[in-house]
């Protein structure tokens, strides 16, 4: 594909089109950011009248039933900048002065934005949003196990995974979250990835009015906290998001302002790209990873970036480098928005032709493609798979210093590719693989370090990279089963707790089976490990229970579900009959209300909860019982729920 700026308007146009159904039928050509902010911004600069820029970005056809929607399903006007932002806080002001409507009193409300498929659930069918005026019928996906959060008929939101189950797992299988929700949706058979996370409740149909939101005002809008206030949104919400979505809360300004036949325009997206620096190719490098996978990295030329000297970018995937055919000599835009490696943003000038590797860079193996990656299956004798295992054991159970990726080079060279195997080391041993007197000492304090310093059992679990088994879901298993008793724990167990389905549960079983004579010589070495205290359970006030953050808090919420996690509690994203207790902050969506009210589920205020599980002794004698906590649960009195009505 040919730079933005290299591209006659016509064939812009085309790529654009191209780019946007590969995006929707679950297939990008190009990641989001290089299609907003180099193809889109392009053509809005070039022609800003241009129709395809005032039309509803048309959805892939699933082939099921069609459905004309009572309303049109619009897209969303972007603003990239500051000065699109103060572009449409002064239309919305202007036509609130001709209604006579205060401009300071007007209101904004920001929600995330979902990153998945737009429909809306109404007379009890899911219509996709297809192409704004007609849409397919994907009620089915109800019948696959996608949740209905908020209840039947709930309007327009999004079918959209959680951002966990994308993080701990899908993300190994897929190049974008979207691809598995459109996956979903149209295949004839469900990939068992996608079936798994079905099963497991990672697939939900969300409401918008059921999103987290904030109000602010234009003063917010127009400063420097607006970009805070979406973090906080977007980062809370537990879905991948696109950026941030602002609307006007007024009624009667919102029937003024009206509707494009493209967007609202009373509403838009808020869509971020951080500092943006341009610099040329100088090669493509490829890597393997722990998993198999071969990844590009982009060496540049030495550029100054977001406070930093950055000379590599990730190229994020073989798809990528192949169609934007990025080979050196391209020069190329480079984003930084908080990521420790930089990201591509887009080609603006052609250079060599893209090279895919066909082996592994690090044992020759043959690779083969699964969707838009390259995968070296060779994992028993692939250096760099060994290495980047090693590495996340000794990273994750976060008490070891200098075992780093050169360490375990040398360690690697001389045949000691085996945890135990390291453990084993004397500073003779690191010394005659040419580390310097002094280092082979710090290497043996390290070690000796890492067996007495306390480490969570979770922790160590994590350690070993056995799929499915993150830190979330080891510190889940662990609370329930003690480590030692894991190899006899069955799947039918497994799948038994919260967020393990069928397929996940047995291969977790399965893989800790076969991981077990290396998890158990490790154990054998002496680690002090720290369990998460029995006293959890069921001698605090909330151990057991389920419960919902919702709202905006004053603590960080994952904060909140870490510490509900360690006090044996299971954080939800949803309310549901199965919920015990809804924790809120400020700007609670009435959905969640509604359903904590239909399923009579106790109400706490943020500080009331905070409050409770600090107050409450946590000594067996004096703690109230698991099952009495449950009882009180579910009696909310009808004053909570008056309340946050």
């Amino acid at each position: 594909m040919k730079p933005a700026n290299e591209l006659t308007t016509p064939e812009l146009v085309s790529f654009l089109k191209a780019a946007n159904q590969a995006y929707r039928s679950g297939s990008p050509i190009i990641d989001d950011a290089t299609y907003d902010h180099v193809y889109l911004a392009e053509l809005h600069k070039r022609d800003p009248l241009n129709p395809f820029l005032n039309r509803v970005e048309p959805e892939g056809d699933f082939g099921s039933e069609k459905v004309r929607h009572e309303r049109p399903m619009l897209s969303t006007e972007k603003a990239y900048t500051t000065k699109d932002m103060a572009n449409f806080v002064r239309r919305v002001e202007g036509i609130a002065q001709e209604l006579g409507i205060i401009t300071s009193s007007i209101q904004y409300r920001i929600t995330p934005k979902l990153d998945g498929m737009a429909g809306n659930y109404s007379k009890n069918n899911l219509v996709a949003r297809g192409n704004g005026e007609v849409g397919n019928n994907v009620t089915h996906v109800f019948n696959h196990g996608v949740q209905a959060i908020g209840g039947a008929n709930t309007g327009l939101g999004e079918i959209v995974l959680l951002s966990s189950a994308w993080e701990n797992g899908l993300s190994e299988k897929f190049s974008h979250p979207r691809n598995v929700i459109v996956g979903l949706v149209g295949a004839d058979k469900i990939n068992e990835d996608v079936f798994e996370a079905l099963q497991a409740g990672h697939v939900h149909f969300t409401p918008y009015s059921e999103l987290p939101g904030q109000l602010v005002t234009a003063k917010d809008l127009t400063g420097p906290q607006l970009n805070d206030i979406c973090d906080q949104l977007e980062t809370g919400c537990g879905y991948p998001t696109d950026g941030s979505v602002i609307e006007v809360v007024n009624d009667q300004l919102k029937e003024a302002m009206g509707h494009t036949s493209h967007h609202y325009r009373w509403q838009i997206a808020w869509k971020r790209v951080g500092e943006m620096v341009t610099s040329t190719v100088t090669g493509v490098y490829w890597q393997t990873g722990r998993t198999g996978r071969v990844t590009p990295i982009l060496k540049i030329d030495r550029v100054w970036l977001s406070g930093a000297w950055i000379e590599n970018v990730t190229g994020h995937h073989a798809g990528n480098v192949q169609n934007l055919n990025i080979g050196r000599g391209c020069i190329v835009n480079v984003v930084r928005s908080g990521e420790v490696i930089p990201k591509l943003c887009g080609v603006v000038k052609k250079g060599e032709s893209a090279l895919l590797p066909r082996t592994c860079p690090s044992c020759d193996n043959e690779l083969i493609r699964e969707r838009e990656f390259l995968i070296c299956a060779n994992t028993e004798s692939c250096q760099a798979q060994i290495a980047n295992r090693l590495g996340h054991f000794f990273s994750t159970i976060g008490n070891i210093d200098l075992f780093g990726e050169k360490t375990i080079d040398t360690l690697l060279t001389h045949g000691v590719d085996e945890l135990p195997k390291i453990y084993e080391q004397t500073d003779k041993d690191f010394q005659s693989m040419g580390f310097g007197p002094k280092q082979a000492q710090n290497l043996v304090r390290e070690i000796n370090r890492s067996l007495t310093d306390p480490i969570e059992d979770w922790r160590f679990l994590a350690g070993f990279g056995i799929r499915h088994l993150g830190k979330g879901d080891s510190r889940r298993l662990l609370s329930s089963y003690p480590l030692l008793e894991l190899p006899s724990v069955t799947a039918e167990q497994i799948q038994a707790l919260p967020s393990f389905g069928q397929l996940k549960a047995s291969r977790i079983a399965s893989e800790i089976r076969s991981t077990w004579p290396l998890i158990e010589s490790m154990i054998n070495l002496g680690f002090n490990l720290t369990g998460i205290p029995n006293v959890a359970k069921s001698d605090n006030p909330i151990g057991g229970l389920n419960i919902v953050f919702t709202g905006k808090m004053e603590n960080p919420r994952k904060k909140l579900e870490e510490q509900a996690l360690m006090l044996g509690a299971t954080p939800q994203s949803s309310v549901s009959k199965n919920t015990d207790i809804l924790v809120v902050g400020q700007n609670v969506g009435s959905k969640k209300l509604e359903a904590a009210r239909k399923h009579n589920t106790r109400i706490l205020e943020e500080a009331a909860y905070l409050e409770m599980i600090t107050s409450t002794p946590h000594e067996k004698h004096e703690g109230p019982s698991t099952n009495s906590l449950k009882k009180e649960a579910k009696t909310a009195s009808e004053d909570q729920f008056k309340l946050f009505a």
